[in-house]
């Protein structure tokens, strides 16, 4: 009888002696052998799946970090440069919408008030007071340069004392309650926020206050003051704000539309 003959007809009665470790050995090498499966069980092993590849997510971009203001060095060097980019003081000779609404703003002053521009630049608004009666004015100014063509332009201001320097700088040497009202144009926004004793200065030299600042905008030139709680915590009472959109003179100047005039008095003592 052939070998593979006689394992068929015995196999049973052989399983029934031999050991069981022996008997799975044994049937592994003959699978092995036939090439079949090795598992126990005679069918064949389901095919292994090779590991899924792994997901690789391309790297972001990492959005740059917002910039900071500029040290206070850096915002003088830029406003005292000839041409200061968006800032170029002949663009700043007319046209008068502007100083047309100053003037409004202020009607109730007397034309003797005594009147002091922090950051008049070319001095638009102030040669329009000038040629509207208001005769005690004064401007202070960081850019020679401006100051210079305000003389070429303004002979009206030929008289008037333009105080040369930062408001860091002048506003300390002024005295108390010199002047009827301080007002500024779009210069709050561009004072360093390491530069708040100007606000005070502002308060001790000013009766009353006019700001026309837009709302907070952020940039390495400019930092979003609170213009309302910056004077109201240094004791004065705000009495009017009205945006400068709603006067016909400058509904449609995009560049200060936006703005809005804040009006401020010192608080009256309290009765006693």
């Amino acid at each position: 009888m052939e070998p593979a003959s006689f394992w068929s007809s015995h196999k049973h009665q052989v399983r029934r002696w031999v050991p069981p470790a022996i008997w799975e050995a044994a049937h592994r090498l003959r699978l092995r052998a036939s090439g079949g499966s090795t598992g126990g069980t005679g069918r064949s092993a389901p095919p292994v799946a090779a590991p899924p590849a792994p997901v690789v997510t391309p790297p972001q971009p990492v959005a740059a970090a917002p910039r900071g203001i500029d040290d206070i060095q850096t915002l003088h060097k830029f406003w005292r440069q000839p041409t200061p980019a968006g800032n170029v003081p002949s663009d700043y000779t007319g046209p008068t919408g502007r100083s047309e609404v100053l003037l409004k703003l202020i009607d109730d002053l007397p034309t003797d008030a005594r009147i002091l521009e922090v950051g008049c630049n070319v001095g638009r608004n102030l040669a329009y007071l000038v040629d509207h009666g208001y005769s005690h004015v004064e401007g202070v100014e960081i850019s020679p340069h401006a100051v210079e063509l305000l003389r070429e332009t303004y002979p009206q201001l030929s008289d008037t004392s333009i105080h040369l320097g930062s408001a860091e700088d002048i506003l300390p040497s002024l005295a108390d309650d010199s002047f009827d009202l301080v007002f500024t144009m779009a210069v709050i926004e561009h004072i360093h926020p390491s530069s708040t004793q100007v606000f005070d200065e502002i308060v001790r030299i000013g009766k009353s206050v006019l700001a026309i600042e837009p709302p907070g905008r952020t940039s390495h030139r400019q930092y979003p003051h609170d213009v309302p709680q910056i004077f109201a915590s240094r004791g004065l009472r705000l009495v009017s704000s009205q945006p400068m959109s709603s006067f016909p003179a400058t509904a449609n100047d995009t560049g200060i539309a936006i703005f809005s005039a804040y009006r401020f008095e010192r608080a009256e003592p309290a009765a006693t």
